[in-house]
């Protein structure tokens, strides 16, 4: 500290004052910041807290419907925006076969896009199951969400039920329920499905014949007859369904039945071997086909769930021959050849 001779005012305090004013400034910055920061954390607390408690209801209600599909019985009816329309909550898209080609795998992929919302269940199994298809149409509609907006869009539904391809009674009545829905069907090599079935089978409890022999016996069965004991079967309960390796195969008589009453621009078919090589160009496919906006979901490996050895090659080369002439009608009927 000094005195200034000409002014008489003491310097060297003021510097001091001036620190002490910074100081206390910039620890009531401190503590605004440190305010501001707990409030912010505090309202990101409460969005988590709300989300996870509507996650927790939806898990639920969806747990709750599920239960009731499995077991046939009524569903809750689902809550409807105001202005909604019933029709609304019907399915936008429906897979329908074939089965062992891959569906399960392709419904999954497709069901986490954000503008997907997952049926109560993969597989409802309205048009197929005659006790639920007693139900009526007001039951199908409860397994079902209402739509949406997410990022601008009104979102779609739908499930996936690959048994609906070959059961004989199911295009007219989904045309009658759902006249505008968009159809997928997933098609693999017959010769890999029917081998794919016959081990879903055998895990199953339900095949103690060898694979050689249960093709034996449905080769001599013509297609025709399959398909009427696969319709009686059908009409008593199709839960007991009919194991038909052979004849779930011959796809193009399946796709006739159902141009019948779909048009060509409603159905997609897929060649699974393509899904299953390019997953991602085939989903591209399927966005645009049900107008969905392109979204690429995270890479997950897949993982096959069964092994089995490989098939006798001379038994492959039976089957090749026996589904020849079907590949090519199917071939001509679609307009391209899979190399079959």
């Amino acid at each position: 500290m000094f005195l200034s001779l000409e002014s008489g005012v003491t310097r060297g305090a003021a510097p001091r004052q001036g620190a002490e004013r910074r100081r206390v400034h910039k620890h009531e910055k401190l503590s605004e910041d440190l305010r501001i920061e707990r409030q912010r954390d505090h309202t990101q607390k409460r969005e988590l807290w709300q989300q996870r408690t509507e996650i927790f209801q939806l898990k639920n209600e969806l747990g709750a419907i599920k239960e009731s599909v499995e077991s046939g019985q009524d569903v809750p009816l689902s809550p409807l925006a105001p202005g909604e329309s019933k029709v609304g909550a019907l399915p936008d898209f429906i897979v329908i076969g074939a089965q062992k080609s891959g569906t399960g795998r392709f419904h999954s992929l497709l069901v986490r896009h954000p503008n997907v919302r997952r049926a109560a269940v993969k597989e409802v199994h309205y048009f197929d199951n005659p006790e639920r298809f007693r139900n009526g149409i007001e039951w199908y509609r409860r397994c079902f969400p209402p739509p949406t907006r997410e990022n601008g869009r009104t979102t779609i539904t739908g499930e996936s039920t690959p048994a609906y391809l070959l059961n004989p009674l199911v295009p007219e009545r989904m045309a009658e329920a759902v006249p505008q829905a968009r159809l997928i069907v997933l098609l693999r090599n017959p010769v890999d499905r029917a081998y794919s079935h016959y081990h879903h089978i055998v895990r199953n409890g339900g095949e103690t014949r060898s694979f050689e022999e249960a093709m034996e016996e449905g080769m001599k069965q013509t297609p025709g007859e399959e398909d009427k004991a696969s319709e009686r079967e059908h009409r008593k309960n199709v839960v007991k369904q009919p194991r038909a390796y052979l004849s779930r195969g011959i796809y193009v008589d399946q796709l006739q039945r159902w141009s019948e009453f779909f048009s060509d621009e409603q159905m997609l078919v897929l060649k699974s071997e393509d899904f299953f090589e390019h997953e991602s160009d085939t989903m591209k496919i399927v966005q645009g086909f049900l107008g969905l906006p392109d979204w690429k979901p995270d890479r997950k490996p897949h993982k096959r769930k069964y092994a089995y050895k490989p098939m006798d090659p001379a038994t492959r080369r039976r089957l090749e021959d026996y589904f020849r002439p079907h590949n090519q009608r199917l071939y001509e009927h679609l307009g391209v050849d899979f190399g079959w």
